[in-house]
């Protein structure tokens, strides 16, 4: 549709003024993406090319039918988000919206005329997908009369404001999307992550898995000549007695092997197959009772301050094994301070969850006991802390110490089923954190009552061990205690024996044996056959079939290598009595 060429100087000013503010609303479009600040823009632009005091922008609401406040020029703020008319034929913004056309009102509802306005013109603001956006209206508050080009503007107003709209829609699917793809990265990114650590976490306990078998194994065969040279060591001293010479270097090698014993026992405590014998303690008395003999070992220059909860929960444990755990620590963090400073022992109770558990694969969700060593030394660099637990791993100078002491710590709290965590920083001090299991009505073991001389026998004792020199040994040191004695190379030789009609009063087998049968299965069969024989176990590395949970079976004896010709007395006497 064509328009009459403009003659009148007036006219031609306000159609300038018109196209004016479409250009300029256009430009401010181009350059916004925020909705609200589009549609506050929209209103005041729109009202000032027309020279009108009012004006507003309805939004279609379907879910409703109705037509809401969205942006308001001149209105109060009240208007915006709360004034509403229906999306039909009953108010002129429904009218225009329903028709598609222009609607110009005169007769105007109250609410208007509280406003001093005496009339309206309504066009719909149609968007791109053929869904109105809503309706564009502008109110006067002095009578006049509405051209062509009034109608021509605000439709050309209209249309312009439907594809700003239209495109700040866009921006904030846009938006939206992005969004939802920097989260989806992000998540990745962390998954990953966490997957990293969780692969690195596995390999390293796999690792220690795998050094940790190997060094059981070595360990056994270095308790098995650990118990012959001890033992043997015993019994010369014993014929050299009257030759001070001799007995001095009998005296050397006793204290060689008694530290041989020391380095295996500390291997054993790695490889978690030392024999524990946990009971249900008051950590807060153990630790304190740790803590005061400290001060000795770690020198005047070190503080030692406690920091224990008072509602910290007892705890299933060996409490030797711990107390030697926290002086493990202690003499670790003492060789961090070299010019001295504080060391903190903390406890209280604590609870790992799953999100912990999952980001830590040796962890099983739970309530746990903590206890924290903390010290104010030099700390531990990034680059070497995931290999502070590793056996013989020392930052320390040759001949400073053997790196087994952390190795231990690691070793005992896995096998008490806990979880040990190192934290640290350069400059910054290294904190060790315990998770040890909560006693859950838990019985103290019963313990055997020592004799104060050695003691020996008439009883008849079946010895079964592969290792002929041991086998030799031990055979030796049981007859010398007045016991008559079998000997059996394995579990295959051992059960001839026990179905013959020989009188046995005692088994004392070693655990790990070549064959189908270990030293346990040894022992089933044997009391199938002969329900009131006695057992002694013997072993240098203690395996599963008598150690579950951390702690050996209920009424199991054993008598772990190396030991002293005291040592196998008493045991044999206490299995005899059992």
């Amino acid at each position: 549709m064509g328009y009459a060429p403009v003659t009148d100087a007036a006219k031609m000013q306000k159609l300038l003024r018109q196209q004016t503010a479409i250009a300029r609303f256009g430009s401010f479009a181009l350059r916004e993406l925020d909705l609200t600040n589009i549609l506050g823009e929209a209103v005041r632009v729109c009202a000032e090319g027309l020279g009108v005091a009012f004006s507003q922008v309805c939004r279609y609401r379907a879910e409703n039918n109705d037509l809401v406040v969205a942006a308001g020029y001149g209105w109060r703020d009240q208007a915006i988000g709360h004034v509403v008319s229906r999306a039909d034929m009953s108010s002129p913004q429904g009218r225009a919206f329903t028709t598609g056309e222009p609607s110009i009102c005169y007769d105007l509802p109250p609410s208007y005329a509280a406003h001093g306005i005496v009339s309206i013109v309504d066009v719909i603001i149609k968007a791109d997908d053929g869904q109105p956006y809503g309706i564009l209206e502008i109110a006067a508050d002095q009578p006049r009369d509405y051209d062509q080009y009034d109608i021509h503007f605000l439709n050309g107003f209209a249309s312009v404001l439907a594809e700003a709209v239209s495109t700040a829609a866009r921006g904030a699917a846009l938006k939206v999307t992005v969004d939802q793809m920097k989260s989806l990265v992000e998540e990745k990114d962390r998954l990953l992550h966490e997957k990293n650590v969780a692969d690195l976490r596995l390999r390293q306990t796999q690792k220690m898995e795998a050094v940790g078998q190997l060094t059981g194994g070595i360990v056994h065969d270095l308790n098995n000549i650990l118990t012959v040279i001890t033992g043997t060591i015993e019994i010369l001293a014993e014929g050299v007695a009257d030759r001070p010479e001799l007995v001095a270097i009998t005296k050397m090698i006793d204290e060689a092997g008694v530290r041989g014993a020391d380095l295996a026992q500390r291997l054993l405590a790695f490889a978690r197959k030392q024999p524990l014998r946990p009971r249900e303690v008051d950590l807060n008395a153990l630790v304190t009772e740790a803590a005061n003999l400290l001060p000795p070992a770690l020198g005047e220059n070190v503080e030692v301050h406690l920091m224990l909860a008072a509602d910290a929960s007892r705890v299933l444990i060996d409490p030797c094994q711990l107390k030697n755990t926290i002086r493990n620590l202690a003499l670790n963090a003492r060789d961090a301070m070299v010019d001295g400073g504080k060391l903190t022992i903390e406890t209280g109770n604590a609870v790992l969850d799953d999100n912990y558990a999952s980001m830590n694969g040796d962890v099983t969700a739970g309530n746990y006991v903590m206890v924290a060593v903390t010290d104010s030394g030099h700390g531990i660099p990034a680059c070497i802390l995931d290999h502070v637990f590793e056996p013989f791993f020392t930052t320390r100078d040759v001949g400073k110490g053997s790196g087994l002491g952390l190795s231990m710590v690691y070793g005992f709290v896995r096998q008490s089923n806990g979880h040990i965590k190192i934290d640290s920083e350069e400059g910054r001090g290294t904190t060790v954190r315990i998770y040890l299991p909560q006693a859950v009505g838990a019985a103290e073991p019963a313990e055997f009552a020592r004799p104060s001389r050695v003691e020996g026998g008439r009883e008849t004792i079946l010895v079964v061990e592969d290792d002929h020199l041991v086998r030799t040994f031990v055979v030796g040191q049981i007859q010398s205690l007045g016991y008559a004695t079998l000997a059996a190379v394995n579990a295959a030789e051992a059960l001839v024996v026990i179905d013959s009609p020989t009188e046995i009063d005692l088994l004392f087998t070693d655990m790990i044996m070549p064959g189908s049968m270990n030293g346990r299965q040894l022992a089933d069969k044997a009391l199938q056959r002969r329900s009131s024989l006695k057992i002694l176990f013997t072993s240098g590395y203690s395996d599963e079939a008598i150690i579950h949970h951390g702690h050996l079976d209920a009424g199991v004896l054993l008598l772990a290598k190396p030991y002293r010709k005291s040592d196998l007395a008493r045991m044999i006497r206490a299995a005899l009595a059992a």
